[in-house]
C-alpha cells in the first residue's frame, strides 16, 4: 500500500510538472499559469476520485453486495455529489460547510489518537470510514477551488495532513492505507495554494502597472 501512495504522488507531480513545462514554453503570463495549475489540480483530484470511488464501490458491491452494498455506496456518493454541486453553485455556503466538516474529520483523528482500539474495532465492522470521509470532502473542496482557490487549498491540505497526523499519535495501524487516500488531496491543496499565490502576484503587478506615475 505504501508503494501505491508513492506511485500516486509521483504521478500527480509528474502531471503538474508537465503542465508547468508546457505553460513555460508557451510563455504565458502569471495569471494564465495560475489558471493552468488550478485546472490541472482539479482534473487530478477528479480523476483520483473516480478511481478511488470505483475501488471502494467494488468492495462494497462484492462484500456485503446486493442491496446493502448499493446502500453503502449511495451513503457516501450522494453526499459527495451534493457537496460538489453546492461548492459550484453556492461557494459562499460551501466554504464554511466544508470547513466545519473538515474540522470534524480532524477531530475524529484526534479521537482515534485517544482511543485507537475502539476506532479500529469500529472501522473493522464498518469499513474505512476516515478514508471515505476524506474522499467525500476532497472533491467538493477541489470544486470550490475553481471559485475560491486559496480557501480550497487550505481545506485540502488539512484533509491531507490532519487525519493522518493526529491518528498517528495513537497508533500507526491503518496509517499507510489512509495515506493512499490523502496524498492526492494534499498535493492538490498545495498546487491550489501555489496557484492562488501566483494570481495575487499577477494582480499586484497589474495594479502597479495601472497606477499613475
Amino acid at each position: 500500500m505504501f508503494a501505491v501512495t508513492i506511485f500516486l504522488a509521483a504521478a500527480a507531480l509528474i502531471v503538474v510538472a508537465a503542465v508547468m513545462g508546457i505553460v513555460s514554453l508557451r510563455k504565458l503570463d502569471r495569471s494564465a499559469q495560475a489558471r493552468a495549475l488550478m485546472w490541472t489540480a482539479t482534473a487530478i483530484m477528479a480523476a483520483f476520485t473516480v478511481l478511488a470511488g470505483l475501488f471502494i464501490s467494488g468492495y462494497a458491491l462484492t462484500d456485503p453486495g446486493g442491496t446493502e452494498g448499493l446502500m453503502i455506496v449511495l451513503s457516501w456518493a450522494v453526499p459527495l455529489a451534493a457537496l460538489a454541486v453546492l461548492a459550484w453553485l453556492r461557494p459562499g455556503w460551501a466554504a464554511p460547510a466544508l470547513a466545519v466538516l473538515t474540522a470534524l474529520l480532524v477531530v475524529a483523528g484526534m479521537w482515534f489518537a485517544v482511543d485507537s482500539a475502539s476506532w479500529r474495532a469500529f472501522e473493522n465492522a464498518n469499513g474505512p470510514v476516515r478514508a471515505v470521509a476524506i474522499l467525500v470532502l476532497a472533491l467538493p473542496a477541489a470544486v470550490l477551488g475553481l471559485k475560491r482557490t486559496d480557501a480550497a487549498g487550505w481545506l485540502l491540505v488539512a484533509l491531507g495532513l490532519g487525519p493522518i497526523a493526529f491518528s498517528a499519535l495513537g497508533s500507526l495501524a491503518g496509517i499507510v492505507s489512509l495515506s493512499a487516500i490523502s496524498v492526492i488531496p494534499l498535493i492538490t491543496g498545495l498546487v491550489y495554494l501555489a496557484a492562488a499565490r501566483m494570481s495575487r502576484s499577477a494582480e499586484s503587478a497589474e495594479t502597479i502597472r495601472a497606477a499613475p506615475a
